[in-house]
């Protein structure tokens, strides 16, 4: 086997670790996980067929191949949608609009239903003259696919991925998390490699058919390929937070605890601190829906209630406000009601409106609640800080 095929046997195992990872985690991201892993599955078939193919193993698996293709077709849509959801929380779920972008993949499963709709002697004898005589996988052969696939496919590909780029100057300039941002680009960048470097093989392979055991052997665009197709692989670990969503929150060494006091409260405060896988997804889909569209200020708002609205199990949420963020769920809320009314006062909005006013514009429920609430947090009675707010 040539070397250059190590390396995608590699990458084909890293990215078949990455699958299984996304099936265990980020339960709160379901579907854009689904998106993630479909491409991935259609990158890694992608290179398993390319080594089946060359080094003439397809022979003995048939069935394995001219099944990809509708597949490929559909990597950089799901891609696409996937970092569309990812840099932002509306788009995180499924959407009938969505479906349009895999029309696409139509002309490819009608391209491979002859193949297909074949019989075993009759497969095995196709796969035999590929194994034979590679340049026969690019003829015009009626149960090979089209040739015109092999410049639609990546052409569609790179079309999407400067979609993506797209997708992350908008973040970018909406000053979104730069973690994710970075890794869009890193990652977008990547793909874009990869996609023209296909589109540039499958053109001299075209135009070159008499050489193309050399090019899908000996030449430098097959070896920056592979070697592109590894870091691809090997991307999905630099932001395990984006792509899992978890992470180990700090830990406070237990010696550390145990030195300080052998009171039964710093025993408790170690197990409080100890590792916690954090959802990092959940914790920015919950801030960006309870914050940006200030979901705090509707009255009444139970954890069950937005629990709903998020479609995320009850007990993750509450789990999310004690282990996180050490609060209850409305002690967040009204922490959150708190720093709205104060942003107006701060703005002048006393002028128009009584504190009660405010009070329940924000979302609290009663002025007693609200009372308490302010004077526990500031130290003072709401009176009290706007009279010092006139004096400033």
């Amino acid at each position: 086997m040539h070397p250059f095929f190590f390396t995608v046997i590699g990458a084909i195992f890293i990215l078949s670790l990455v699958i299984i990872q996304l099936s265990l985690y980020g339960g709160s991201k379901k579907y854009l996980n689904f998106l993630l892993a479909t491409a991935i599955f259609g990158i890694a078939w992608y290179a398993l067929i390319f080594l089946m193919t060359n080094s003439g193993y397809i022979r003995n698996y048939p069935f394995l191949f001219n099944k990809g293709l509708p597949l490929y077709y559909a990597i950089a849509p799901c891609l696409y949608i996937y970092v569309r959801g990812s840099l932002s929380i509306e788009h995180a779920k499924f959407r009938k609009t969505h479906l349009l972008h895999f029309l696409i993949v139509i002309p490819a499963v009608i391209s491979v239903l002859p193949y297909n709709l074949l019989d075993y002697p009759a497969q095995l004898e196709v796969v035999r003259k590929i194994a034979s005589d590679v340049k026969f996988a690019f003829s015009e052969h009626k149960y090979i696919v089209q040739p015109w696939h092999w410049f639609t496919f990546p052409i569609s590909a790179i079309i999407y991925t400067g979609l993506q780029f797209k997708l992350a100057r908008a973040a970018s300039r909406k000053k979104s998390n730069t973690k994710i941002v970075n890794w869009v680009y890193l990652f977008s960048s990547i793909c874009l490699t990869i996609f023209i470097g296909m589109l540039i093989v499958n053109v001299l392979i075209l135009k070159n058919l008499n050489r193309v055991w050399f090019i899908l052997h000996q030449s430098n665009i097959i070896l920056l390929l592979c070697c592109c197709l590894l870091l691809l692989s090997l991307s999905f670990f630099i932001n395990p937070e984006l792509i899992f969503g978890l992470r180990k929150t700090d830990r406070l060494q237990e010696s550390q605890v145990l030195s300080t006091s052998e009171d039964k409260s710093d025993i408790n405060a170690l197990e409080k601190t100890k590792a916690k896988m954090v959802d990092e997804n959940l914790v920015q889909q919950v801030e960006t829906f309870i914050i940006e569209k200030q979901i705090f200020r509707k009255n009444g708002l139970t954890l069950s209630e937005l629990a709903s609205q998020l479609d995320v199990p009850s007990h993750k949420l509450s789990d999310l406000f004690n282990n996180h963020y050490q609060l209850n769920f409305n002690n967040y809320i009204n922490n959150l009601r708190l720093v709205y009314i104060k942003e107006r006062l701060d703005s002048g909005a006393w002028k128009q409106l009584t504190l009660e006013a405010i009070a329940l514009d924000a979302g609290f429920s009663s002025r007693n609640t609200f009372f308490v609430a302010f004077k526990k947090s500031t130290g003072k009675t709401p009176s009290t800080y706007l009279k010092d707010l006139k004096k400033a």
